[in-house]
């Protein structure tokens, strides 16, 4: 009986863990790569290292433990994996690493924390997520949503950023890079989205992420061949670079997407956004670990905000999903856009 419970409580717990650790290899990600400036290599071949590994791994993953489980694969669900594969990982990240050369991580680090927002206005566009604003449950998942947003920015707005790739980026260049933020932004939203209906047709979610990333490694290959002619762009050096590559290609790309694939088939696309301020909160706690950033007023309001905020998101969705689980046994929760 006590291990039974046990197990109820792990696999209560299990996708809230995974998407914390998740945040927890973006945040590690993120901080070796201000320390490891990339020179002579292009963002767009760095991407192609890390999809390339992302691939290998995820596939070793999915060889060791879906071999036996592994539903067929036919030309619909191909179709929908290539598309994810274009949408969430080619055009989301080269969109969000390209406009780096245009404009600074801290505009993109706004714009970015806009994601669980952005999320859920599309998730109420296309059905995926009930407003239920007369609900005491549906107005928490709203304010939960706002507080920890709000967080983000605070946190994000109170630092002192001094990690520029270019400094004093003209106003041409600040449009060029936010337009390119907010594209990459919507796609991550909408790639999430897509996730759940995709998800639920092919329930293999290593497999499928495997498949994506070397989609994408093929997808983003067409834009190195034409952005990236120079060997030298193509050239690794032999030091923390490497580290990086395996961090950003292994874990960030294969394993914390991975989390996010099996929590959205899981739990939802809002409950998956829900978590990505705790990325700049984490990227903070690291900043003052490992480089020497002071912590300030705003890092512990902020930090304490986006806590609080995905607490009472978290909780408002579990209040919903325990009201609306008798529905669920006959159906009528099914998504309408499952291809």
């Amino acid at each position: 009986m006590g291990l039974s419970s046990l197990l109820r409580n792990a696999t209560k717990i299990a996708p809230h863990a995974s998407l914390i650790f998740g945040q927890v290899i973006t945040a590690s990600y993120i901080i070796l790569s201000k320390v490891i400036l990339v020179k002579g290599i292009s963002s767009t071949v760095f991407l192609i290292y890390q999809f390339i590994l992302a691939t290998l791994f995820m596939a070793a993953l999915a060889l060791i433990f879906e071999r036996k489980k592994r539903p067929p694969l036919d030309k619909d669900i191909l179709c929908w994996i290539f598309l994810l594969a274009l949408v969430g990982v080619t055009l989301a990240q080269n969109m969000l690493a390209g406009a780096l050369y245009f404009t600074s991580s801290t505009l993109e680090s706004s714009v970015l924390n806009m994601i669980p927002a952005i999320t859920f206005i599309l998730s109420l566009i296309s059905r995926q997520e009930q407003l239920d604003i007369h609900t005491w449950w549906g107005k928490g998942k709203i304010l939960g949503t706002l507080i920890s947003v709000s967080g983000a920015l605070t946190l994000m707005l109170w630092r002192r950023s001094t990690d520029h790739l270019m400094m004093s980026p003209s106003f041409r260049d600040r449009m060029i890079g936010l337009l390119m933020v907010i594209i990459g932004v919507i796609s991550f939203s909408a790639w999430i989205l897509m996730l759940e209906p995709v998800i639920r047709r092919y329930p293999a979610e290593l497999t499928m992420t495997s498949l994506m990333f070397f989609f994408a490694t093929l997808q983003t290959s067409v834009i190195a061949a034409i952005s990236s002619h120079r060997a030298t762009q193509w050239q690794l050096k032999w030091d923390l670079e490497l580290l990086n590559i395996f961090i950003g290609g292994a874990l960030n790309s294969g394993l914390a997407n991975f989390f996010v694939a099996w929590c959205a088939g899981l739990k939802g696309p809002v409950f998956v956004a829900s978590f990505s301020p705790l990325g700049l909160l984490f990227t903070t706690v690291l900043d003052t670990i490992f480089l020497g950033h002071s912590i300030e007023t705003g890092s512990v309001l902020g930090s304490a905000m986006i806590v609080l905020g995905l607490y009472m998101f978290l909780y408002s969705k579990a209040k919903e999903e325990a009201k609306q689980l008798p529905d669920a046994a006959d159906g009528s929760l099914a998504s309408p856009f499952i291809p």
